[in-house]
């Protein structure tokens, strides 16, 4: 007991001279010199801990075995020895934890409180091997990853649940708003410090998880409002390219692959969504779209008697303006693929203007079939149409 109490005003004596005044001469460095760094000073806390826990418990066994050379010390001796240890480094144990939380609970940043978290285990790894699993200098550290990790949810919340309750507007270009991509950011920090912890790979997705759910889904939610706040073509799109930025990032580590099946989902939904209003789009440029609506009207009338080219804005003259306009716009390649043009991410944009090419023929193969049916009433339906639905997607598709 004398020895563990004179030793330990030691060691904190010489921990607080470390922290204050370093080295002789100033070197090393006081560690506080480095408060303004945070993962640096609570690393180099943490290190100058686990050095002297080292050389003590060495210089604790040598004591022990020179006062019982004569005769080997039974198990309690042993576990005396870890007592003594553990006593020794309560008072550092104390002001470590005190500064520790200190940093945390003065940090702003949900990336700095993550990294100091995501440092203790390491230092609770090795530390802890050296001492009981009770001694308070374990139990400290232990408390300050509890904090951490609380602080940091905590933190990742606010900023997750900031872009859902005030989602920041759909820029012109519709790619993810600056502050969408701040927080993605802010995430691939933190997913790359925690790809680099001691965690064994088989727990890190459950270990992560709620990181995930916490970070991913407000921020999908609120691109979603965002979106919906713009015409439809413009949101759709803004919203797949807000979905393949969080899939970027995703997709670079597999500990949040779980997320993957769900998100690509949302992307289908969402690219659908851009390729039809695409396809409206080109199709009322082309003047086309109103032809398509009564077509679409007509058939699903089952009392109509007229024929098809008896409809209003269906009569042979009609047609024949606005497939010239058509086929003008197909030959020149001058069909504007507008909106999807805007996905940002370049497989994605040309999967999308494909399937919107072939969104434009299906329509268009529509009004073809319907037009050469014989009882549309068209005298010469091939003087109107003057290429076949198989011409028309090669000329689109092949432009791409």
């Amino acid at each position: 007991e004398d020895l563990s109490s004179s030793r330990k005003q030691t060691i904190l004596k010489k921990f607080m001279t470390a922290l204050t005044r370093g080295g002789p001469g100033g070197t090393p460095k006081p560690i506080e010199i480095h408060a303004h760094d945070p993962l640096r000073y609570v690393g180099d806390m943490l290190a100058w801990i686990h050095q002297s826990l080292a050389s003590e418990k060495e210089l604790l066994i040598t004591l022990l075995a020179a006062a019982e050379a004569d005769s080997p010390p039974p198990q309690s001796k042993k576990m005396d020895a870890d007592k003594v240890l553990s006593g020794i480094f309560e008072g550092v144990a104390g002001t470590a934890q005190a500064r520790i939380q200190s940093v945390l609970q003065g940090q702003s940043s949900s990336v700095i409180i993550f990294k100091v978290g995501n440092l203790l285990p390491f230092y609770l790894h090795t530390i802890g091997s050296m001492l009981p699993e009770s001694s308070p200098l374990t139990l400290s550290l232990q408390g300050c990853h509890k904090m951490a990790g609380r602080l940091f949810m905590e933190s990742l919340a606010h900023s997750s649940q900031k872009l859902y309750k005030h989602p920041p507007p759909c820029p012109p270009t519709l790619a993810p708003h600056p502050e969408v991509l701040k927080v993605l950011d802010e995430l691939l920090e933190v997913m790359s410090s925690f790809d680099g912890s001691l965690i064994p790979a088989r727990m890190r997705e459950g270990y992560f998880k709620p990181v995930v759910e916490e970070g991913i889904g407000p921020i999908i939610s609120g691109c979603a409002l965002a979106a919906n706040s713009i015409a439809p073509a413009e949101g759709s799109i803004y919203l797949v390219n807000c979905l393949l930025a969080v899939q970027g990032l995703l997709q670079r580590f597999d500990f949040c692959a779980w997320r993957l099946p769900h998100l690509q989902t949302q992307m289908a939904q969402a690219m659908e969504q851009a390729v039809k209003e695409q396809v409206v789009a080109v199709m009322r440029n082309c003047n086309l779209d109103e032809k398509m609506y009564s077509l679409r009207a007509y058939k699903a009338n089952p009392n109509a008697t007229d024929k098809l080219a008896s409809q209003a804005g269906m009569d042979p003259l009609s047609l024949n303006v606005a497939l010239k306009q058509f086929y003008g716009a197909v030959l020149t390649s001058a069909v504007d693929f507008k909106y999807v043009d805007r996905i940002t991410n370049h497989a994605a944009r040309h999967q999308a203007k494909v399937q919107a090419a072939k969104g434009v023929t299906q329509s268009y193969k529509e009004l073809y079939e319907a037009i050469m049916d014989k009882e549309a009433g068209y005298r010469d339906p091939q003087t109107l149409l003057l290429h076949t639905p198989a011409q028309v997607e090669s000329l689109l598709v092949d432009t791409m």
